[in-house]
């Protein structure tokens, strides 16, 4: 369980003084969530902003060519549900827990009394959201609208982001060699749309080209910051790429590597 101090840090990171950041710190609670766990619904009330402790969350919803499709994913280090709380409407998407998760909650009416009250809090949530609604509209038409082998890899991709480093903003600090995803490939072949065959064969080509490294029932990212790369090229010129094929997303990659 965090420390009150590990609170006051994560809340002094939103531009709250220290007192008030004290203050707030008296609303926050910690709440664990099993893998599978469903954190709010589509059409349903966002009570609390939630800051993900560890774990990985998705935004998904339901399309006519898929099961479900991630909008995002949420790794450790990002808040999210402020969009629901500002407008005052319900939920956009299914919030589910990919993996065990633990999170700090802040009630909505503290998230609403800060967001009138203090500048600098308000400020980076309107930093946060700009950032998010661009991200996830791009996102949605490479999603709803690519073909099974960009759904795919548009897929990996935002969980490179979303492993890698905060994926509520534009990095700021390098990134490491590979992360693991802590996802059997049944589950992210359901996010992505596909079925595990096809998801398989796909992962497998990434593989030999040394984009991914599969061992032992894992699937790790390799070259964090080319993927990062990836997956922003791709929202910037989302419409030109809906039909892509594998070695033309493999030349990609390839392109965006540095030298």
């Amino acid at each position: 369980m965090p420390s009150g101090s590990y609170i006051l840090q994560r809340l002094r990171k939103l531009g709250l003084s220290d007192a008030v950041a004290a203050q707030t710190a008296t609303v926050v609670k910690v709440q664990s969530f099993d893998a599978g766990r469903k954190i709010w619904g589509k059409g349903s009330e966002v009570g609390h902003w939630q800051y993900i402790i560890s774990g990985l969350v998705s935004a998904s919803i339901s399309t006519t060519n898929s099961e479900s499709t991630p909008l995002s994913i949420y790794g450790k280090g990002a808040w999210f549900g402020e969009q629901s709380i500002i407008n005052r409407k319900p939920s956009f998407a299914d919030y589910v827990c990919l993996t065990a998760t633990e999170v700090l909650t802040l009630p909505a009416a503290t998230f609403d009394a800060l967001f009138v009250q203090e500048p600098h809090f308000a400020r980076y949530v309107a930093k946060l959201m700009a950032w998010r609604v661009q991200k996830t509209s791009e996102t949605l038409t490479l999603m709803k609208l690519g073909n099974p082998c960009l759904r795919v890899v548009m897929g990996l991709a935002q969980f490179a982001e979303a492993l890698a480093y905060k994926s509520d903003r534009p990095p700021t600090i390098g990134f490491g060699e590979g992360v693991e995803i802590p996802i059997a490939q049944t589950t992210l072949a359901s996010l992505c749309g596909v079925s595990r065959t096809l998801f398989s064969e796909y992962v497998q080509q990434l593989a030999q080209n040394g984009w991914l490294k599969i061992s032992y029932g894992k699937l790790e990212i390799l070259n964090i910051g080319t993927w990062h790369a990836f997956a922003r090229s791709q929202r910037e010129d989302s419409v030109s790429h809906l039909s892509a094929t594998i070695g033309e997303l493999l030349q990609v990659l390839r392109d965006l590597e540095p030298a």
